[in-house]
């Protein structure tokens, strides 16, 4: 049923440009907000699992991405109120800088995304070595494009005088409100690792373990709270106007509400393949535009207090018990499946492997999937019995190899395979499915299933979004299929024997990183995987590419179909 109009604080948070200090306002912004006993809604602007967990354990709640290349304005404001479920607001933390985007238009922005939701946007600007000129940069931004930018956060400031002068100067010229000035800081509070911000799963002998992670963000709402003035933070995001007539985002929300069409998502899949009338469009939000009504110091009734305030990330209960839905009746008629019992579907989440989106695992349990976590690193057994198919996220399988060479579940995996089961394989899960991991010149033994050694390397390999056109024959997407997914990778693929890729990347490197070697190949020689991706054997598909699935339609019905019709 579409909802005429929706009540949702919410608040982008964006900077000037990639590490300047988002992240660092966004979580410790979450924190203070969680420690008064606010629900908080967290989200992320595009294809990130690292920060994305981060908001989720400062929160207590589970995060959303919300990405313009996958999803249309409309369905961006559908899943944002899917998800939004019973906080009392959402911060959505945006990448890069407020305007940066895939093109010159800037197609795909935290500023599109922050239009496509009717939300303000509070912007953290580091001012080091800068006084007057600030006023000019926001001035400057304010104006470049509609966008609602609604309040500052400097960052960096070197004294109290320093920040009195900025704060005047932006103020003054601009009207535009200073809610806080973060000092300059000796070092990050929050531990890094390669790729970004230290996983939530490290387990290795120099990781900080849970406590102190959540005794970071504890650290970090304390400085929020001493430098900036959380309540017109508060202000701003009540100031968010009702979104207005924004449809369901689940097939089966629209059943409940007694509409018979097919959910946008699979009328979406009509056009893949067709160009760019499938991509996703940067559309002004609809909005309303009545203020939320709240003051400022309202603390939620009925609401924990700071002591007993969630410390880590506890997912939303599902509206539904996981693994009690039937297939939706529109996705079974989009794959030509008949109706049938649920299978299970095992998935990896441990120190090796977690990247995954919540909202691939809803459309697997929505297509017929009972979802059942696993570990390759716990000497616990797999109900190998039960399962009908295998799903491996991305993760960090380089930090622990050790750990995965001794696993007795890397056989086990291999036996599955042998067998038929579906295995499906993003980056780090393919890393594992490999003959071999090399790190720093040492080897170390994998699954096996595929002939390939994957290279661990100093610099990323892959990153960025990607458009992938399907080529051959595999259990997961139909030939002539155009998905668009996302890679990050500092692994490389090494051919060590025949490799059959299922997929084209435009844009997009795959497993063809730089530097990429490849042996046994006599057919096309070195260039055989040049930006390809999807490798296949048997039923097992491995591929850098990570997909979202309300983005691929049809990847969770026939994942669910090669379950069944393997088992």
């Amino acid at each position: 049923m579409i909802t005429p109009t929706f009540t949702a604080p919410r608040l982008v948070v964006s900077g000037l440009s990639g590490g300047g200090g988002k992240t660092l306002l966004s979580l410790g912004l979450v924190r203070a907000l969680t420690l008064r006993g606010f629900r908080v809604k967290p989200c992320k602007k595009g294809p990130d699992y690292i920060d994305a967990a981060w908001l989720g354990l400062a929160s207590g709640r589970t995060p959303t991405n919300l990405d313009p290349f996958f999803l249309t304005d409309a369905r961006l404001r559908a899943l944002f109120r899917s998800s939004f479920g019973d906080a009392d607001l959402a911060v959505i933390e945006g990448n890069r800088g407020l305007y940066d985007g895939r093109d010159v238009q800037g197609s795909c922005s935290t500023a599109a995304l922050a239009r496509a939701l009717g939300a303000p946007v509070l912007l953290t600007l580091t001012v080091t070595k800068m006084t007057r000129t600030a006023a000019a940069v926001i001035a400057g931004l304010a104006r470049f494009e509609p966008v609602n930018l609604a309040g500052v956060v400097l960052n960096r400031v070197a004294s109290s005088r320093h920040a009195a002068l900025i704060r005047q100067s932006i103020e003054t010229y601009t009207g535009i409100p200073v809610l806080g000035e973060i000092p300059r800081l000796a070092e990050n509070p929050i531990p890094e690792r390669h790729m970004g911000l230290v996983s939530m799963h490290d387990e290795t002998p120099d990781g900080p373990g849970r406590a102190s992670l959540l005794a970071a963000l504890d650290s970090l709402a304390g400085l929020i709270e001493s430098h900036m003035d959380v309540d017109a933070a508060l202000r701003l995001a009540r100031s968010a106007p009702d979104l207005r007539d924004v449809a369901p985002f689940w097939e089966e929300e629209k059943e409940r509400g007694g509409r018979g069409e097919e959910d946008a998502a699979f009328r979406e899949a009509d056009n893949i393949g067709k160009g760019p009338g499938n991509a996703p469009q940067c559309a002004d939000a609809t909005v309303g535009e009545a203020d939320m009504g709240r003051t400022p110091n309202d603390a939620p009734h009925g609401r924990k207090s700071a002591e007993s305030a969630p410390s880590g990330m506890a997912p939303l209960p599902p509206s539904e018990p996981a693994g009690t839905l039937e297939p939706s009746a529109s996705a079974l008629l989009h794959s030509g499946l008949p109706s049938a019992s649920p299978v299970t579907i095992g998935f990896v989440r441990d120190a090796a492997l977690w990247f995954y989106y919540e909202e691939n695992f809803e459309a697997l349990r929505r297509a017929g999937a009972e979802l059942v976590e696993l570990s390759l690193l716990s000497p616990e057994p797999w109900p190998g019995e039960r399962l009908d198919g295998l799903y491996l996220g991305g993760g960090f399988p380089e930090m622990v190899p050790e750990r995965l060479t001794d696993s007795p579940h890397l056989a086990e995996i291999r036996e599955y395979s042998m067998r038929g089961m579906p295995i499906y394989a993003e980056c780090g899960g393919f890393m594992v499915l490999c003959q071999e991991l090399q790190i720093n010149g040492k080897l170390y033994p994998m699954t096996g299933i595929f002939p390939a050694r994957a290279e661990f390397c100093q610099r990323p390999q892959g990153l960025g979004y990607v458009e992938a056109t399907v080529e051959a024959e595999n259990p997961f997407h139909p030939v002539g299929a155009l998905l668009r997914g996302h890679e990050f990778h500092y692994s490389r693929c090494v051919a060590l024997g025949e490799l059959e890729p299922t997929l084209r990347l435009s844009p997009g490197v795959g497993m063809s990183g730089p530097g990429h070697r490849a042996k046994g190949l006599a057919a096309e020689g070195p260039d055989k995987l040049k930006s390809r991706d999807g490798l296949l054997v048997r039923n097992t598909f491995a591929a850098y590419t990570h997909l979202f699935a309300p983005a691929v339609p049809h990847w969770a019905a026939r994942f669910v179909a090669a379950c069944r019709k393997n088992g």
